[in-house]
């Protein structure tokens, strides 16, 4: 694999985590309205559910922060390569 091949690769990943995240986010969220709006049950079953949301919330920050962290790298990687040049 030759020097121009590798940031190619790297943004397409990139990309795609990128793509990957967003529908995450948009099907959590999509998820957490219906079930607030929708649920009409005991006090028990509302808790449960609340924290089984609060845990997919935690997953779609987690998500995020991995996609600005390959972000950083990604443009260090073009910064360092435009050096380089």
């Amino acid at each position: 694999m030759n020097h121009h091949e590798e940031p190619a690769k790297s943004r397409r990943r990139f990309t795609e985590r990128l793509a990957c995240t967003l529908v995450f986010t948009a099907v959590q969220l999509w998820s957490a309205v219906v079930i607030v709006t929708q649920l009409d049950t005991s006090v028990i079953v509302s808790l449960a559910v609340a924290l089984v949301l609060a845990g997919g919330l935690v997953a779609v920050h987690d998500a995020w922060r991995v996609v600005r962290s390959d972000r950083r790298e990604l443009e260090a990687g073009i910064e360092e390569e435009l050096a380089r040049l």
